[in-house]
């Protein structure tokens, strides 16, 4: 590690001014999405995304209803693309629990 010296001092304000930078950058990070951000963060279109809440987003997990608006959870799509390919679509595993038990 290297040690401070005087002729680095007149540093120290743009390192503070980064480290505000990045502090407001992390803290204004929103969990919650609505249906234009969604398709906007993952990159597909709005009518794709209302595809995905038929077909492969778990109602309670990946998105919540309040007040009639759709509410995405960021961490949980994040879930979804790192781990979608491993996985099956949810409606898939519900037909074959149900096709189990009768």
């Amino acid at each position: 590690m290297s040690s401070i010296n005087f002729e680095n001092l007149n540093k120290i304000p743009e390192i503070i001014n980064k480290l505000n930078t990045l502090e407001s950058k992390v803290s204004g990070s929103k969990r919650w999405l609505n249906v234009n951000e969604t398709a906007h963060y993952l990159g597909y279109s709005k009518d794709y995304i209302h595809k995905l809440k038929s077909s492969s987003f778990i109602l309670g997990k990946h998105y919540h209803k309040k007040s009639g608006k759709l509410l995405f959870d960021k961490l949980e799509l994040d879930n979804w693309v790192t781990f979608s390919s491993d996985t099956k679509d949810a409606i898939d595993i519900v037909n074959e629990v149900l096709k189990d038990l009768l």
